[in-house]
């Protein structure tokens, strides 16, 4: 009897053995798929956050190359459609639908291919830059040597301008010697200082035209002006008087006559028959000519 209860004994201590390392074994598997469950769940987080931390400067790169092909004027189409995707991408991600491994290796290609497409449009941009550069100096230089030329060229239209104002005065006639006579009604001619009023019928103004080799041999017409003692023109249509120009405005004469310039010191007279008398004073005479003033004199009635 007491062999049977001390085998019993062994048996029930055998199974409490077994039973306890059954328990152990499936405590300790039941541990170590809890510990991996958390090293696992902390690997992705760690990754989610590393990829959603290469997404955002990802997206950086991006915007800034869309600003500056923009700058540079270039098709930026294509890269806002990838900074799209790249956004539709980063959604995903953070709703656990999408692994970005691929993709972020995809996007970082797509970037250096950009990069090598930016520092060509980089430098195609700064050749327009130095070409444009060129051409505003050319066109600066040429605008100077234009501005040069001209003021050359106004230059010399001023000195052929004087130079014909010269000329044209120095072909100016000339009267020389002019002298004023007081002719009566019965054709008795006085020199006309201090002449009666009643003895003052007509008056003549003898002159010479001077020989000028620069003046053109031509019909001439000689303007003659009397002005009384007042300064005021002396004038009548039915003696003869008319307008003319000089200094660019219109002036009134007494009386004109052509001549026949023939460059010789020619001997010219006009004759002016008033019809009414002349009051006391001193009457000053003018001659004018192709626009010059050519000769004066005076007389004086009593």
């Amino acid at each position: 009897m007491e062999n049977r209860s001390n085998n019993g004994l062994l048996v029930g201590l055998i199974l409490m053995t077994v039973l306890a390392a059954v328990f152990g074994y499936l405590y300790y598997q039941e541990r170590s798929i809890t510990t991996k469950q958390e090293q696992d769940l902390e690997s992705r987080v760690t990754e989610l956050a590393t990829t959603e931390i290469k997404l955002d400067s990802i997206a950086r790169q991006l915007d800034a190359r869309i600003a500056e092909v923009e700058g540079l004027g270039g098709d930026v189409e294509e890269l806002q459609k990838v900074k799209a995707q790249l956004e539709a991408d980063r959604t995903a991600l953070r709703r656990g639908n999408a692994s970005m491994g691929q993709k972020i290796k995809e996007y970082e290609a797509f970037l250096t291919k950009k990069d090598q497409e930016l520092a060509q449009l980089r430098e195609e941009n700064q050749q327009l830059i130095s070409q444009n550069d060129s051409l505003v100096t050319q066109t600066t230089t040429l605008s100077r040597e234009r501005q040069v030329l001209s003021d050359s060229l106004v230059g010399v239209v001023d000195k052929n301008r004087e130079l014909e104002e010269k000329v044209t005065m120095a072909s100016a006639l000339r009267a020389r010697n002019v002298k004023v006579y007081a002719v009566s009604s019965k054709g008795k001619v006085r020199e006309g200082e201090n002449v009666r009023s009643r003895r003052v019928d007509k008056v003549r103004v003898d002159f010479i035209l001077e020989k000028n080799p620069l003046t053109e041999q031509a019909t001439k017409t000689i303007y003659m002006r009397i002005l009384n003692p007042q300064g005021a023109i002396i004038s009548d249509v039915a003696t003869g008087s008319g307008a003319f120009e000089y200094n660019g405005q219109e002036e009134t004469y007494t009386l004109s006559k052509q001549i026949t310039y023939s460059n010789n010191n020619q001997d010219v007279s006009i004759l002016y028959d008033r019809t009414a008398s002349f009051p006391s004073g001193t009457y000053a005479v003018e001659l004018y000519s192709e626009g010059f003033k050519i000769g004066e004199g005076s007389f004086s009635v009593r």
